[in-house]
This record gives structure tokens, sequence and C-alpha cells, in this order.
């Protein structure tokens, strides 16, 4: 078969780490597999079905994506800045990148283009709006929030004062497959347009103070070249 055509049948996924067809998905280390579904979009009510995938279990953090900075395939221009356009910056001290003690949180203050190529470096890439919803419902389980019905409380990173929460922190907040952070800590970038100059973000922040904002449903619109303190990443594949 020629390099880069990958044929299986119906039902199985393609892993290129283990170059072969497989019919339970396999993930690596740091993912988790998602069995694909069809469900009805809580908020744009309308129906998709999705294949299987493999999500990261937590937010990119800034260890991993100072990793990636290093290798010379990620870019830290204004690192640890704040912006709305891309053009106008400004230094948060809840920004993440460069502080000491935070290599371990969420990687934020990153805008939408620089999120795909650290995805792309790392053979992944960003998670549809669907893909990401399907994750924070528990899959076919479709609860509102990823870890059950019950309302947040103290064992979520939301209603915070100063920054993020570590990535994985609350793990009762969990979706299934341990994956962590999907309802705060930062809200994530999707592939997914908003409308034609805006991106889908999911999640809620870690200053979050409505219930309704950790809803697997919540959806929000954001410019691409915006650069904010309550705005990461993960990735799929």
């Amino acid at each position: 078969m020629p390099d880069g055509v990958h044929c299986c049948w119906p039902g199985q996924a393609w892993v290129s780490s283990r170059s072969t067809c497989v019919g339970d998905l396999t993930c690596p280390a740091g993912m988790a597999a998602l069995a694909g579904g069809t469900f009805e979009m809580g908020e744009r009510h309308d129906t998709v079905t999705l294949q299987p995938l493999c999500l990261d279990t937590t937010e990119v953090t800034v260890d991993a994506y100072a990793a990636c900075v290093q290798s010379g395939q990620c870019t830290a221009d204004h690192p640890g800045q704040s912006s709305r356009d891309g053009v106008t910056f400004e230094a948060l001290q809840s920004c993440n990148y460069g502080v000491a003690g935070r290599g371990n949180h969420p990687m934020n203050c990153v805008d939408w283009a620089q999120s795909a190529k650290y995805c792309r470096a790392q053979g992944k890439r960003l998670p549809t709006e669907e893909e990401r919803e399907w994750a924070a419902r528990g899959q076919s389980r479709g609860t509102v929030y990823p870890w059950g019905n019950d309302a947040p409380s103290s064992h979520v990173c939301w209603v915070q004062a100063g920054g993020t929460c570590p990535a994985g922190k609350y793990p009762a907040s969990d979706a299934p497959g341990g994956i962590h952070d999907l309802a705060a800590n930062v809200l994530e970038w999707t592939a997914t347009h908003y409308d034609p100059t805006t991106y889908v973000v999911r999640g809620a922040a870690w200053f979050s103070t409505a219930a309704s904002d950790l809803r697997a449903a919540n959806r929000k619109g954001s410019a691409p070249s915006g650069r904010f303190q309550g705005v990461g990443f993960r990735c799929a594949r």
C-alpha cells in the first residue's frame, strides 16, 4: 500500500503509532479512548455521529508546551501575556508560561494558531466541538456535567482567586476514562468555527461563578488571535 494511504474495515481505527488497524481503538499514554456514537448537541440541537477517538486526559500543561518551544516546533512570542486582538499585549500574573511552580498548570494565554501548531507537533489535532461535548457529557451517558448530573461544588477548579489549578487536581470532577478538567480550570480551543470569524471554546474557567458555564453543552465563541488567562487547550487524534 502506498505511504500515507491507510484502509480499515468499518468499525476499525487506524493507529499510526502501531501502524495497524485495530477493532478496539488503542491510544498512547496520556490519552483516553472514546467510543463513537450518535447524540443531539445540547445547545445547537442537531444530531451528530462521531467515530472513536483519542483525547488528552489533561489540558496541555506549561511544561509540555515549553518542551515544544525548546524543540523549535512551537512559538513563544509574548510569553505570559494576554491579548484580545493579537496586536496589543498585557502581562498578567495569571498567565502561566514562565512562572515558577506552574509547570503542571494548563498552558493559557495562548491563541488558536499556537494551540493547533502544538497539537500538530505531537501528531495530534485540536478536537472538534462535537468531540469535546461528547467527552464532557460522559459519552453515551449524556450527563449534564462530566462527572454526572449533580451541581458543581468544591470538587471542581472554579470560583478560584488568583489563577488556575494544577492539571487534574480534582479527580472527582473527571469524565469517564479519567479525563480531567473538562468542566473548568480553563476553557479550551476547538477546531470548530462558532461563526466565520471566531472559533468555539468549550468548558469554563477557574474564575467562572455560574454553574451553567460548567455544563457539557456550554459553548462560546472567541477570536482566534485572542490570548486569554481563562483559555487553554487539549489535543485529540
